[in-house]
Parts: structure tokens; C-alpha cells; sequence
């Protein structure tokens, strides 16, 4: 059984379309959600920048652990991250 709803959601989203477009989707969505609750239960800052930046991360540890063909460092996926998005 899963451990929580996101890991559901993931396995569901994973099954149905391409790894590295559900990676981006569930990550980014996941990251929004979190910030937004941060901004509005803890009282944070709105941070674009520290968002985006999280979000590339996540989606490239995501990505590179869960596609074997994915042999790029997270520099270039930052650098080129079309790069990502057209692996197979």
C-alpha cells in the first residue's frame, strides 16, 4: 500500500502517460500546493524563484532515479531541459 496520496497519485499518473511529463505535472503541482500552504498557514513569503528552483531539482532526482535511460547531471538539465523532456 502506498504511503500517502502523492506516491498514489504518482504510481496512477506514471501508468497512463510519459514518465518525465508525469514527473513535471505531479512535482510542480505538489511544490505550488506546499508553497501555497506555507504563504498561507505559516505566514512565508511568496519565493518564484525558490519554487522554480526547487522544482527543476525535484524533477530531475525524480526523473534520473526513475528512467534508466537518463544519463544528464542536473546542470544540464537546468542548462537544456528540453534535454529531459525528450527522453524515452
Amino acid at each position: 500500500m502506498q504511503e500517502n496520496l502523492f506516491e498514489y497519485v504518482c504510481d496512477v499518473v506514471y501508468e497512463s502517460i510519459n514518465d518525465v511529463w508525469g514527473a513535471i505535472w505531479i512535482v510542480l503541482v505538489s511544490e505550488i500546493w506546499k508553497h501555497r500552504n506555507n504563504v498561507i498557514f505559516k505566514g512565508g513569503e511568496v519565493d518564484v524563484l525558490k519554487l522554480f528552483t526547487l522544482v527543476q531539482l525535484k524533477v530531475w532526482s525524480w526523473v534520473t532515479s526513475k528512467v534508466p535511460s537518463v544519463v544528464f547531471s542536473y546542470s544540464d538539465s537546468c542548462i537544456d531541459p528540453l534535454v529531459c523532456i525528450e527522453v524515452d
